[in-house]
Formats: C-alpha cells, sequence, structure tokens
C-alpha cells in the first residue's frame, strides 16, 4: 500500500505552537486547546480564525453548548462565548482539571489530586455548575474518574481504584456499582445523539469492557443501572485505552495497548501501536458508510464500517479492512469529526482539517499519491457485490 502524508489531503494546516491536548468540531467550528493554554477557535469551512485566548495550561477537555465554550484547563473551568472567545466566568477547582461536560442545563466537571508520594490519585472531586458559573453541588470521592457521561437525564461516571465501578448521580443523589469485579475503569465513550439508544461503553484496565445501555421507555426501574444491564463485551490481554461509539449504527470500536482495534461486530485490526484517539471520519468510498479513523503513533489508519449506509445486507462484509493509510511527521494524538469533516491534532501543536469531498476529489483525480493502492478498487468492488 502506498501511504499518503496527513498533510497532502488536509484543507488547511493550522498550529498551536505547542502539543495538542484537547480538541471540539461542532456546528462547523473548530476548537483546540494546547499544553501551554492557548485556546483557538477556526471555522471548519475555511480555516478562517474566529477568535483566540491564552490562558493557564495545559488545556484538559472542551465541551460546546448554547454558544458557550466550556474549557478545563490547569485547575480552573472556564467558560467563553462561541463566537468572540470573552470569558463569560471562571471558577478555581481543587486539584487538576480534567473532564468537563455541558448536559440539559448543568456544565459538569472533574478534577483530582495526584500524590507523588503515594503514586497514585488519593481523590478526586465531581462538580455541577448552573449556566451562570454558580456552585449547585460538590461531591468529593476517594478515586478518579475516568469517564463521565449523560444517561437518561442522570450522569455517570467510571472510575479507578479502590471502588472501581460506576458512580450515577441523579438530581443530588450519588450511588456505586460495583461492574467488572474492582477491575479499574481507564476510558470510555458514549452516543452523542441517538439517546433513544443512549449507550455508554467502558474500558477497564484488564482488556474487559462493559456496556451500559437500555432504552428510555425502559427505564423506570429503581435501579439506575440493573445488573442486566452491564454486560462484559470483549476481553483482551491488553488494557482499553481508547473507546469510540458512533451516533447511528450498533457497532463500536476499541483500542488496546497492544495495538488491537476490535469491534463488537467480531472483526479485528492490529495497529502494531496503540491507538491515541478515534473518529468516524470520511472517505470516497460512499457506500461504505462509516470508516473509523485511528490515530496510531505517526499513522492514521482508516477502517471500514461494518455496517453499510442505507438498506443493504451486511453479511459477509469486510469490516476492518485497511482502506486507506496515512503517515505524518509525529505523532497524532486528537481527533473529532462532524458530518463528512475530521479534525487531528499532534504532538506539535499541528492542527489538520480533511473534508470528505476534497479527499474524494484528490484521490479520484489521482493527485494525491498514485494507486493509493488496489485496496479501494477491491473495496468498491466488494461494495457492488453486496448491493447486489
Amino acid at each position: 500500500m502506498v501511504s499518503i502524508s496527513v498533510d497532502t489531503i488536509s484543507s488547511f494546516i493550522r498550529d498551536l505552537g505547542s502539543p495538542c491536548t484537547a480538541i471540539s468540531l461542532k456546528d462547523g467550528t473548530i476548537v483546540a486547546g494546547s499544553k501551554d493554554g492557548l485556546l483557538i477557535s477556526w471555522l471548519a469551512s475555511n480555516g478562517e480564525e474566529v477568535w483566540r485566548v491564552s490562558i493557564e495550561g495545559p488545556v484538559s477537555d472542551i465541551a460546546t453548548s448554547h454558544g458557550h465554550v466550556f474549557v478545563t484547563a490547569s485547575s480552573s473551568l472556564y467558560a467563553f462565548s462561541d463566537s468572540d472567545g470573552s470569558i463569560i466566568w471562571k471558577r478555581e477547582l481543587e486539584g487538576a482539571s480534567d473532564y468537563v461536560l455541558a448536559v440539559e442545563g448543568s456544565i459538569w466537571a472533574t478534577s483530582s489530586v495526584y500524590e507523588i508520594e503515594v503514586g497514585d490519585y488519593t481523590e478526586s472531586s465531581i462538580w455541577r455548575f448552573n449556566r451562570s458559573g454558580e456552585l449547585d453541588k460538590r461531591w468529593v470521592i476517594p478515586e478518579r474518574s475516568w469517564f463521565i457521561g449523560p444517561y437518561f437525564g442522570k450522569v455517570i461516571l467510571g472510575l479507578g481504584r479502590p471502588r472501581c465501578g460506576i458512580l450515577s448521580i441523579d438530581g443530588d443523589i450519588l450511588e456505586h456499582f460495583e461492574i467488572g469485579d474492582g477491575d479499574p475503569i481507564v476510558c470510555g465513550d458514549y452516543r452523542k445523539q441517538d439517546f433513544e439508544r443512549a449507550v455508554a461503553i467502558l474500558g477497564h484496565s484488564s482488556g474487559a469492557v462493559s456496556l451500559v445501555e437500555e432504552h428510555i421507555e425502559k427505564v423506570k426501574d429503581e435501579n439506575p443501572i440493573p445488573s442486566s444491564w452491564q454486560i462484559p463485551m470483549i476481553e483482551e490481554s491488553s488494557a482499553v485505552c481508547c473507546i469510540l461509539v458512533p451516533d447511528i449504527g450498533s457497532e463500536f470500536i476499541t483500542a488496546y495497548e497492544n495495538g488491537f482495534v476490535r469491534s463488537n461486530c467480531g472483526w479485528s485490526y492490529d495497529a502494531r501501536s496503540a491507538v491515541s484517539a478515534m473518529a468516524v471520519g470520511p472517505f470516497s468510498v460512499e457506500e461504505a458508510g462509516n470508516t473509523y479513523w485511528a490515530c496510531a503513533g505517526k499513522r492514521v489508519l482508516v477502517l471500514s464500517s461494518s455496517e453499510l449506509a442505507g438498506d443493504v445486507d451486511i453479511s459477509g462484509h469486510p469490516g476492518g479492512q485497511l482502506i486507506l493509510e496515512l503517515v505524518h511527521e509525529c505523532c497524532l494524538v486528537k481527533s473529532d469529526s462532524e458530518g463528512d469533516t475530521i479534525v487531528l491534532g499532534d504532538e506539535r501543536g499541528g492542527i489538520y482539517l480533511i473534508n470528505g469531498q476534497l479527499l474524494s476529489r484528490r484521490i479520484d483525480e489521482g493527485s494525491v499519491e498514485e494507486n493509493y493502492d488496489r485496496r479501494t478498487s477491491l473495496m468498491r468492488a466488494r461494495l457492488r457485490r453486496l448491493r447486489g
């Protein structure tokens, strides 16, 4: 296979000046943050800079909602205007800031305290603010949370040691549920749009993967997370390092520190190095439905989905096929996508936007490396056969 450089197929390239530590693409706008605390917003359509602001870094996480950009950085939580980057409010957290989540009128943040002598996190906090920045509630727990996501009007968190398992927060009530037999949760992802099938996938340090899912009409049980919803889906001898839950379809993807990428539909691919970020991305084979872009060191692997676009029988469809490989001069560490556009961030602060239509045109015109391989034509042939 002929490898193609990320630069070659990027619609535009921008620079943060230091390693990219968080990135978001939503409603046609990119917001990216760096280790040094630089936060920049660009239009995805043409790369025009909308605003930039410098804060104390590193930037940990970014969430956008209703005209606001919420950011955790260093030991603080910020609310910025998405139109001009002005600071609407700022709140100090205890310890290092971790995640931020904007859902149903509340802004959630997590922070943690790491003790060098102990070599582990000894305490963390869960913060809930209203949109005006007023603190509604704070909970202090003895372990770091490695995942936070919405869950049928509640919020759930995935925990590391000592307790492990899941925390469910409903109103002001916090409940702990054991999953994975004391196996620490190290990462997770959740469905962002299709709340008729709300789903969270949680990865464990042992390599196990747990699924938390239920239809809304069935969520009337007094126990918000019945044990029947906690299904160990995949087991691997290496720790999970990244999870991707697409907003459509039933397939989800897990990546492991040993380099394997696996689907709950049964396929696997050896990326040969740990995956740092995954996103659903564009590709020129329109009939292929989703494609999965996995950042693995200095490469981006574009893998085929097990689910085709449209009403197609997918039996025998070659999910997990490598249909394109991109190479880069340094490690790509962050990604996000929207529609037919994906944005990548690297360890030097480079930001690369790739648009599906432009990618398709450059490949079809042969302006990207010639013959990026027979694999694409073979994929097209397989898809045509599946469509009859």
